[in-house]
């Protein structure tokens, strides 16, 4: 109940996974591309799908998600001396569709890697909830995700306003440890700067959907 509580105030928690350390290791040895900083649409991998539906029923148990939640996207990201990236604040907006979007509210269609893309309106981007599962330990000189907690309550914050509202509102680093997650609403503001002692900081990063049916149909759905 503290973590639910938690993440509906501040938009974010950290919940201890029962995910097994040999499912770990597989993710850790299967699911990224080298060299790459991250590989997006990993919702057809086997190792993937299984970690997702552990997730859930965890989450679904801790009261976190309704058993209807599904999995809508995967993404696999590492931080690594090679690709020691900086991002800076902004909100998750842009997720996957099976095709072009077309439906009123649907907003800046593009394409990634051949997937078709959109901001979904604010209440479906409002029963969205990110799990960034830790495959390896992050602390303060591994470049962690930094939030600024309670932001996910201020709708959509135009990009210029990010690192404002988030200078407002203060920020907070989230660290883990393996097999720790990372609970967030996609619109918390988030950044993350560069790990003063890079190595492998690999994170799988998942989004459930806890709403009805869309107009629109998620590129993947489990």
């Amino acid at each position: 109940m503290v973590a639910k509580d938690h993440l509906q105030r501040q938009g974010w928690a950290i919940h201890r996974s029962g995910i097994a350390a040999a499912t770990l290791a597989l993710l850790r040895d299967s699911i990224f591309t080298p060299g790459a900083a991250g590989t997006r649409c990993l919702l057809d991998l086997p190792e993937v799908q299984a970690a997702a539906r552990d997730l859930r029923s965890e989450l679904v148990t801790a009261g976190i998600l309704p058993s209807a939640a599904v999995a809508i996207q995967a993404i696999a990201f590492d931080k690594t001396p090679d690709t020691n990236w900086k991002v800076a604040w902004h909100q998750d907006l842009m997720f996957p569709f099976a095709r072009l979007v077309q439906a009123a509210g649907y907003d800046l269609p593009s394409k990634k890697d051949g997937v078709d893309f959109a901001r979904p309106p604010l209440p479906v981007l409002e029963q969205l909830l990110a799990v960034r599962l830790h495959l390896d330990d992050c602390d303060e000189t591994n470049g962690p995700l930094r939030v600024s907690p309670g932001s996910h309550r201020q709708g959509l914050i135009p990009s210029r306003d990010c690192s404002t509202k988030a200078a407002e509102l203060g920020e907070h680093p989230c660290l883990a440890k393996e097999g720790e997650a990372l609970l967030m609403h996609p619109l918390l503001l988030h950044a993350s700067s560069p790990a003063s002692r890079p190595r492998h900081r690999r994170v799988l990063h998942l989004v459930y959907h806890s709403g009805e049916d869309l107009p629109e149909a998620w590129h993947r759905k489990l």
